[in-house]
């Protein structure tokens, strides 16, 4: 597990997640329990390779909160904006009305805190250590990769809510996200509750914006939207070295001008 962490992460991450999908029959909240299954993967790797530390440290990402308020803007305004794109996007297309707000329950309003559970793995464990010795691109695109397959049940499991969806479109819009989601990770010093921020307005902006557009049709419609927006920040992360971003970043909070 030293020697290879990134691996035991990703494989710890879908074993403590997919063991829930058989019993999902019994109730559909139990796939709740599947969120921290990320959480709990990068807390045992950092356990067992950086000891008390290493988890302390994983942790402490969560609590990152001095980064600015606009990057708290970005994480909540930036989802709902494209997801308002979409809506837009598909009534030119020939929808009968450009958007149709949908209702909010307990349980959305429960996933967008819940959420963390994804990023403490994803953002706060699996991105730095890619980004060591990859570029924010690639590391972006071998997340997006590896997150979007980790909802793989989610399509072929009867009564989810992703089942009978196309995969495929799905996939291309988590590498979507994983990019400009790793463009805010460098510009808030690696802050998980910012990931956590952007991921939950992701979920929550599309339920209330784009809940009335066919699955299949709204993966497809997201993935132009924010492929757009992701090209844009990839060109950005392009001329940008990651090492300059978290220095300016971290700079930024120590003259407390965040």
């Amino acid at each position: 597990m030293k020697k290879h962490r990134l691996i035991a992460f990703f494989v710890l991450a879908y074993l403590l997640t997919w063991w829930i999908y058989p019993v999902l029959k019994v109730s559909p909240l139990l796939g709740i329990f599947g969120l921290f299954g990320p959480a709990l993967a990068a807390i045992i790797v950092a356990a067992v390779t950086e000891g008390k530390q290493g988890v302390k440290a994983l942790l402490s990402r969560v609590a990152r909160w001095r980064v600015g308020l606009p990057w708290y803007v970005i994480a909540l305004g930036l989802p709902t904006l494209l997801s308002l794109a979409t809506a837009g996007l598909n009534y030119l297309l020939g929808a009968p009305t450009f958007i149709q707000v949908g209702s909010l329950t307990v349980l959305d309003l429960a996933l967008f805190v819940l959420v963390v559970g994804e990023e403490l793995g994803w953002r706060g464990y699996a991105l730095p250590r890619l980004l060591e010795k990859r570029s924010p691109l690639i590391a972006s695109l071998i997340l997006g990769v590896l997150w979007g397959l980790w909802h793989l049940p989610t399509f072929l499991v009867p009564g989810t809510p992703q089942y009978g969806l196309p995969l495929v479109a799905f996939v291309l819009l988590t590498v979507e996200y994983s990019i400009l989601m790793t463009w805010v990770f460098l510009h808030t010093v690696g802050s998980v509750l910012i990931a956590t921020l952007f991921h939950g307005a992701i979920n929550l902006s599309q339920g209330l914006f784009l809940g009335s557009v066919e699955g299949a049709t709204r993966y497809w419609l997201l993935c132009i939207v924010y492929g757009v927006a992701a090209l844009i920040v990839s060109v950005m992360l392009g001329l940008r070295t990651r090492r300059n971003l978290m220095e300016e970043s971290r700079a930024r909070v120590e003259a407390g001008d965040a």
